[in-house]
């Protein structure tokens, strides 16, 4: 049994974008303008899509080698050995969740907010724990339903995310011109405050750009679908495209969220993109923006249990998980073993986020750690041409050497910058402890799979 092949770019695409549109991105976006600047945050957003698309070429290249659903795990065993490779995989695994539980806790706040301005009264009586339980269980049965019936699902949400966002974005535009709001000055309806200027330097905007790396979260999770693709030369042109559609959304958007309110104000809220809303339109603008973010929430649940739960399934398959996580659904040809424990994995965090109030960690860790795997992955590349150079490369990354060699250079050196303040203190400890533990992980419990499977 295996995985069925269905996917085109169309949802390829979709799949790529999704997990980044998500409610999650509008405090990280926040972050990046403190420390880039009001008006120069749509420039450290655009530097991080440029340096994305870098990445992605690697991705591509290596996911043109290796069309496995094994992904990551299995371009770097081939680099630097399989311990490494389980280690960096489970880094995958851990961002998954941290992305995912910091999702659950935006989308509880959005809820709250929506539903205390407008009261309406059966809704406002529900939990919020309960709503983040219905969606989590929703798109974990669409997604057992088979590759099909998620890509199809992904395909509706991403491009009607993509149309909605575009278009407050050009009414907020229309709005602020007619306001005579200057873009990125911020204040409208909330006092003064809002920055127009970098507030770090040099130093600050390059922490910007580490904090925008967020807003492309999960671009690359669409190479573990590289076995239900119809064509794996597609994946080499559906991700930059994802990339540029995220980069043009969202820096316009933070652009305007930053010019009707201060940073400072935003920066305090779990929602951002709820107060520029009010201060758009008023209860008419929450309204809209917060089933904007719950469509958001939507499309980055279905993604990721799309991508992540393929990950899992290559692992256990390839015998660093238990084997038993590779089981394939007989009617539907879906992963449902993987697919079940991310499922309880997430939704046991999603709802501790929920309920303990903590998100700010959670979003600049899977920051942090996409930059250590967009750099790993660049000196993969190198590594294999340089072992390799005789190996298929059905799609090879433009610019001979040069190109990975900078994105790794580039992304060790934001990976680094997420580490300083004003990052909490709790981040470094918190990614020590994910590495650390995949560490272990791949040093004593995949030897001991290993001799079991090769006692049976």
């Amino acid at each position: 049994m295996g995985l069925r092949r269905s996917l085109r770019l169309r949802t390829l695409v979709a799949a790529s974008a999704g997990l980044a549109l998500a409610s999650s991105v509008y405090p990280a976006s926040i972050s990046a303008a403190q420390a880039a600047g009001g008006r120069l945050v749509w420039l450290a957003i655009a530097v991080a899509g440029l340096l994305c698309v870098m990445a992605s070429a690697n991705f591509a290249e290596l996911s043109s080698m290796f069309p496995t659903a094994g992904g990551v795990q299995v371009y770097v065993r081939q680099a630097f050995g399989e311990r490494l490779a389980v280690t960096v995989s489970l880094l995958y695994v851990f961002l998954a969740w941290a992305a995912g539980a910091a999702e659950a806790y935006i989308f509880a706040s959005v809820l709250e907010r929506v539903f205390a301005a407008t009261g309406i009264p059966f809704l406002s009586t529900i939990p919020v724990a309960v709503w983040v339980l219905l969606v989590i269980s929703f798109f974990f049965f669409i997604n057992l339903r088979g590759v099909e019936t998620a890509g199809r699902t992904q395909d509706v949400l991403t491009y009607f995310m993509f149309f909605l966002i575009f278009a407050v974005s050009a009414y907020a535009l229309f709005a602020a011109v007619t306001r005579g709001l200057p873009l990125g000055g911020g204040g409208a309806g909330l006092g003064t405050g809002g920055v127009a200027a970098p507030s770090g330097g040099v130093a600050g905007f390059v922490q910007g750009v580490a904090y925008s790396i967020y807003l492309f979260i999960g671009f690359e999770w669409v190479t573990p679908l590289a076995e239900e693709t119809t064509d794996i030369k597609v994946i080499p042109r559906a991700m930059p495209i994802a990339v540029i559609l995220l980069a043009v959304s969202y820096a316009v958007w933070t652009t305007i969220m930053v010019t009707f309110a201060p940073v400072s104000v935003l920066a305090a809220s779990p929602t951002p993109h709820l107060i520029f809303a009010e201060a758009l339109a008023g209860t008419a603008g929450l309204l809209i923006v917060g089933v904007i973010s719950a469509l958001a929430t939507f499309t980055s649940f279905n993604a990721g249990m799309m991508g992540n739960s393929r990950l899992v399934y290559g692992m256990a398959r390839e015998g660093t998980l238990p084997k038993a996580l590779s089981r394939i659904h007989l009617t539907y040809f879906s992963p449902w073993a993987a697919l079940t424990f991310m499922f309880i994995i997430e939704l046991v965090l999603a709802l501790l986020l929920t309920l303990t109030r903590s998100f700010t960690v959670a979003i600049l860790m899977a920051a942090a750690i996409e930059c250590v795997i967009y750099f790993l992955v660049a000196l993969v590349v190198l590594r294999l041409r340089r072992t390799k150079p005789d190996a298929e490369r059905p799609y090879r990354a433009p610019g001979g050497a040069v190109l990975p060699a900078v994105t790794a250079g580039v992304f060790a050196l934001l990976a680094v910058a997420v580490f300083f303040p004003p990052s909490p203190l709790l981040v470094g400890p918190f990614f020590a402890g994910a590495l650390g533990l995949s560490y272990v992980y791949a040093r004593f419990a995949v030897p001991w799979l290993r001799a079991r499977a090769g006692k049976r």
